[in-house]
Formats: structure tokens, sequence, C-alpha cells
């Protein structure tokens, strides 16, 4: 809840610190005024020798563009639509309230589609793209240490990241409910890539979890009809554009 405070608290306090002709950029904790359009180098040498940067987990958000905090407002909608035709105290009811609980609690912001590392800003234009006039947050992380879960789990959360590990051992870990989907989960890299992974004995996949990444336990398709499987499509799409706790 206070993530999601500081955030409208942020988004405010751009909109007001900034004008139509300027580049507002919170970078971190810092906020940057530019009075030009200005490339992502430049932005990132202010703080790229302060710290042992994580650039794979690195991330870029629109705060001018609202399309993630729509759509998050639109798959809680879907849900609650769902959840008219489920019968009351059915597991079902149950993984769908535990969905919207999950899903309503996330601080999401739209994330751009662009790689963030110092050198390859430097080295590369079409890694160095200029930041039109607005407001912008340019998060940096050192080395995550944990995998964040979701879905149709008894306790989404952080959970310690462990090396050298398959997606089946890491998704292990954790307890997955009734409803929950056995045969695959979405991952989501760092860099915000969407994956369907298997979790089988039939379609085993022997891929490793980086760490930051996110995993999405899906809703069992069978249960309701063809909407959950379009559900369970759009929650991990919308987790690529989670604010992550630190």
């Amino acid at each position: 809840m206070r993530l999601i405070v500081f955030i409208a608290a942020l988004f405010t306090s751009l909109i007001v610190m900034g004008s139509a002709e300027q580049v507002v950029v919170r970078l971190n904790t810092q906020t940057y005024t530019f009075e030009n359009q200005v490339r992502l180098s430049s932005i990132l040498s202010l703080i790229a020798d302060k710290g042992d940067w994580h650039w794979p987990s690195a991330a870029i958000f629109d705060l001018n563009d609202p399309t993630a905090e729509n759509e998050q407002k639109a798959i809680l909608t879907e849900i609650e639509r769902i959840k008219s035709d489920v019968k009351l105290g059915t597991p079902d009811k149950e993984a769908l309230d535990n969905l919207y609980a999950q899903v309503s609690a996330w601080t999401v912001a739209t994330r751009l589609s662009v790689p963030v590392s110092y050198n390859r800003a430097r080295l590369y234009f079409e890694d160095n793209p200029m930041f039109e006039y607005g407001h912008y947050w340019v998060r940096l992380n050192t080395r995550p240490n944990v995998v964040h879960f979701s879905g149709i789990i008894e306790k989404p959360g952080a959970y310690k990241h462990a090396s050298n590990l398959s997606i089946t051992s890491v998704v292990g870990v954790v307890s997955k409910s009734t409803d929950a989907d056995r045969s695959f989960v979405y991952v989501i890299s760092p860099q915000g890539k969407v994956s369907e992974k298997g979790i089988a004995y039939w379609n085993f996949d022997f891929s490793q979890v980086a760490p930051g990444s996110q995993i999405f336990i899906p809703a069992s398709a069978n249960l309701f009809d063809s909407r959950i499987q379009k559900l369970n499509e759009r929650i991990s799409a919308l987790a690529v554009h989670r604010v992550l706790p630190q």
C-alpha cells in the first residue's frame, strides 16, 4: 500500500514540477528536469558509477501513458464478471478472489520496451532512445536475489532465488492452490519478456530462471470456459508493467 501511495504522490509531484516542454525523469529517488529532449545515455551517466547496477532488471516507466493502469482496471472488471458465473464457497470462487486481491494490490506503470544498459546506450544508437517531453521513471537495482511468484498459489510473494535449478524445480518450491494449472507457467524475465514454460513430465523445460524474474501460476483453463485462458494471458502481460518491491 505504501508503494501505491508513493507512485501516486510521485506522479502528482512530477506533473506539478514539469511543463509540456520539459523532460522530467525520476532516476531511482532523485528527480531531474531537462529543458530539452535527452537521450538515455545522458540520463544514465548521472548514476552509472554510483552503484553496482544489475542492468537486466533495470526498467523505464512512462508516467505519461495510462495504458497499464487502464488494463489493470479492465482485468479486475473481467475477474468480477467471471466470478458472477461461479458458485460461492467453491474452490473456483476462491481462486478468482485470490487473483483479484493480487492484481488489485499491484502497483503498475507503463513500462517502455527498451533495454536499459549504460554501456549499450553509449555504443549503439538503437539502444540509446530519445526521451520526448514528459515524465518518466528510470529504475535501477542491484542484482536481485529473489523470484516473484503470483497467481494460483497459497502464498504469493518473493522467494529466494537459487542458481542452477530448472523452472520445474523452482516452481516446486511454492504450494499451488487446487485450481492451478499443472502443465505450464508464465515466466516474466527481468527485461519484460513473457514466456510459457512447461512444468509437467511431458513438457518439462530445463531452462533456468534469472534472478528478479516473475513467475505467474495460471488458473486451469478447464475451470470455467475460454475466458480463463485469455485472463491468464492478460495478467501475465500486465506483470511486465509491475513496479516490483525492492
